[in-house]
């Protein structure tokens, strides 16, 4: 059988798309697995996890509309010239792209990341005017998918209650088992009084507060490790302008090697998403990123995010428009680091347990298997592992 997982807007690189779904159904799978993306960067063939890249030609230049439509067509095209068993596909506006396969006799997964219809009540570059009723329609486009499509997999609970229980498979964005665990990490209590952040850089998600609470913060020495990529490019130029930014060491974009290594040397990880509709019910994936790799959080206070970080005990909560209370978060674990360090191993502790890919991605082969009719390996015939 061919399965192929398809995207015009995630990098080649994504974790949940390719180093997790795509590999995991390759080892478990008796079948071809792609992966077909938009980037210009040419075909690739990952003989070490059994699966291929397939570049479908350079994103079209110019802005969102011409992605959705011309890079949408492309790579429809390219997807019937394949002709899959299965199309498995990762961004709301490939919906019209999903409907048209399945309209041909394809099995069709839509992979449902975000929560698009909260998500775009805070998207800065749509009117504000304009938000709820492009949010209306997206969320009528959702409930069409999930009346035609074979199925979907959403990555948390709260965007499962928006589709039919009997299709769905709810698979968790949880970490690879010592996926950030850097190879030689540091003394916890002989690190420097540095803090991570790792992700998109925009003011919904806190930037601009966590750069604040720097110049609030009385430890000596405190820096904020900062990796990613400024959303929009020109938030950068604001956040430089906060007085707390002379204590920020940005590293931009680094690799997951990159990011396991700054983050052995740390003392917590910040995930501080502003109280946004999409954001309230989220599962950041940096927030069991940072707990596999060890560190306690400090983690904006919400009621899903208080379940789990209280649920663990691995880090403190605070209100992610507050500099002050951020300030006294880092405070606090810089003066605690016996409690501090703990916090961490608890979190570690509950990502190897509860959290982590291994456990959702024997949810998503049995949904291929069992739901698709795809076979298993012969090694895995006995049973899903």
């Amino acid at each position: 059988m061919n399965i192929i997982h398809f995207t015009t807007v995630h990098p080649r690189t994504d974790t949940r798309i390719r180093l997790k779904q795509a590999v995991s159904l390759a080892l478990a799978l008796d079948a071809d697995v792609a992966l077909f993306v938009q980037d210009g960067m040419g075909d690739e063939a990952d003989i070490g996890h059994g699966i291929r890249i397939v570049d479908t030609g350079p994103r079209p230049p110019g802005r969102r509309i011409s992605r959705m439509t011309r890079g949408a067509w492309r790579m429809y095209r390219a997807l019937r010239q394949a002709r899959p068993d299965v199309a498995h596909f990762h961004d709301p506006e490939l919906i019209p792209v999903g409907i048209l396969l399945r309209l041909s006799g394809t099995k069709v997964i839509y992979d449902v990341h975000e929560d698009l219809p909260r998500q775009i009540l805070s998207k800065p570059y749509i009117p504000a005017p304009l938000r709820r009723p492009i949010a209306g329609f997206a969320r009528a486009l959702e409930w069409l998918a999930g009346r035609l499509l074979t199925g979907i997999v959403p990555a948390t609970p709260a965007i499962a209650e928006h589709f039919p229980a009997g299709l769905s498979v709810l698979v968790q964005n949880f970490p690879l088992p010592g996926e950030l665990t850097a190879p030689a990490s540091s003394h916890y209590a002989k690190r420097p009084p540095h803090f991570a952040y790792v992700g998109g850089i925009s003011e919904i998600r806190g930037t601009g507060q966590m750069v604040e609470a720097l110049q609030i913060a009385t430890a000596d020495g405190i820096c904020l490790r900062m990796a990613g990529v400024f959303l929009p490019a020109a938030h950068r130029a604001d956040v430089e302008a906060l007085p707390g930014w002379r204590n920020v060491d940005f590293i931009g974009w680094a690799d997951r090697p990159t990011v396991a290594t700054m983050l052995g040397d740390v003392r917590a990880g910040l995930v501080l998403f502003g109280p946004y509709p999409n954001h309230i019910s989220a599962q950041p994936n940096k927030l069991f990123e940072y707990m596999g790799a060890g560190l306690p959080v400090i983690a904006s206070d919400f009621p899903l995010w208080r379940q789990i970080v209280d649920g663990a005990g691995c880090g403190l909560l605070v209100n992610p428009e507050d500099p002050k209370a951020i300030a006294e978060a880092m405070d606090w674990l810089l003066n605690n680091p016996d409690e501090a360090e703990a916090m961490g191993k608890r979190g570690q502790r509950a990502v190897e347990e509860i959290f982590n890919w291994p456990s959702e991605a024997k949810k998503l082969v049995a949904f291929y298997h069992e739901r698709l009719g795809v076979p298993l390996k012969p090694e895995h015939s006995k049973g899903i592992t």
